[in-house]
């Protein structure tokens, strides 16, 4: 990373390590002795104070140390072993958590924070289009090709939903028969999170979270081949042979528009660390009314946080076959 960036890392003092990993199965080691488990710490706290008066009962387990009782703090970091050796009561690897799940726990983190939930309840489809489209904050971006893609695939989507509405347009996404993912591309992919999270957002953490979704497909666009090239280089152990990444893809294209999930996690370390603090300095005048992201410290440890449930949100939707565990200062 150049001296830019480290001076930016220092300066915003958030040490935030992302590292991928590989066809990991086990997530939920954060769990409550009524039998409830959870991604996160976060999660697990919100679950104790809302449903036990932030009293641990018998049996509840955190990784690392099963008998200490949960307070008040930032998620902490799973332990590696304690993933490696989690098992069912059969003794299979306990499965994937299903996407609504970890849209849940993606909220349950935010109830953390604050008040985020949608109170109003959305009669119809129809009513779910109006909100995500009129409360896109298209006005904080400088250029409307920075959001449009996401914007105008939100539309469509919910569109499809409205004309029918059983529909499940995620189960019509072709999957490659090599890597097993979607082949859905990556702008795709953001409007439909932008869809299943936004309408159980309130106004202005939906705006927030557009927001943070906008910037990551604008690293992406950034960062990506770049991103590509160094992994297959790193896979081929010191080959120096160049990659031309590019050569199939349609010279104008952006990176989003024609690749599939499979790498967007690659970027993440250097969206948060460098990025992302830059991005929210860019919207000094707005930035202070957030209430989850933004350039200050705590509000990127929130960033990290969000990014991790979404990488969760990917993988159990076949987007692409990592996850994220990430560190803080707090660990």
């Amino acid at each position: 990373m150049d001296q830019q960036n480290s001076a930016n890392r220092e300066e915003n003092s958030v040490q935030a390590r992302l590292r991928r990993r590989r066809n990991d199965s086990n997530n939920r080691d954060y769990s409550c002795g009524c039998g409830k488990s959870y991604l996160s710490y976060a999660a697990l706290y919100t679950h104790l104070k809302q449903k036990h008066d932030s009293i641990a009962p018998d049996g509840t387990q955190l990784p690392n140390n099963a008998n200490q009782k949960p307070g008040r703090g930032r998620p902490r970091r799973q332990d590696d072993q304690d993933k490696k050796s989690a098992k069912s009561d059969d003794g299979q690897s306990e499965s994937v958590n299903e996407p609504d799940e970890t849209i849940e726990e993606l909220l349950t983190f935010l109830d953390s924070l604050g008040n985020f939930r949608q109170t109003e309840k959305f009669s119809n489809d129809v009513e779910i289009q109006v909100f995500l489209l009129q409360n896109f904050p298209c006005n904080v971006f400088s250029n409307c090709s920075e959001y449009q893609g996401i914007y105008d695939l939100i539309k469509d989507l919910t569109n499809e939903k409205i004309k029918i509405q059983d529909i499940d347009l995620l189960a019509n996404e072709p999957l490659d028969k090599d890597t097993s993912l979607r082949k859905t591309n990556i702008t795709k992919i953001m409007a439909y999170f932008l869809t299943q999270i936004g309408p159980k957002l309130c106004v202005e953490a939906y705006r927030e979270m557009v927001i943070f979704i906008v910037f990551y497909q604008k690293c992406l666009n950034m960062l990506g081949y770049q991103a590509i090239q160094k992994y297959f280089q790193e896979l081929r152990k010191g080959d120096n042979k160049q990659l031309d990444i590019k050569e199939e893809v349609i010279q104008n294209q952006e990176f989003c528009d024609v690749q599939n999930g499979e790498h967007m996690l690659l970027i993440a370390n250097d969206f948060i660390l460098s990025f992302l603090p830059q991005s929210y300095l860019g919207l000094e005048a707005i930035e202070k009314n957030f209430k989850i992201f933004g350039s200050c410290a705590e509000k990127l440890k929130n960033a990290v946080y969000v990014t991790q449930h979404f990488s969760y949100w990917l993988y159990s939707l076949k987007f692409t076959n990592s996850r994220l565990d990430f560190y803080t200062d707090d660990d």
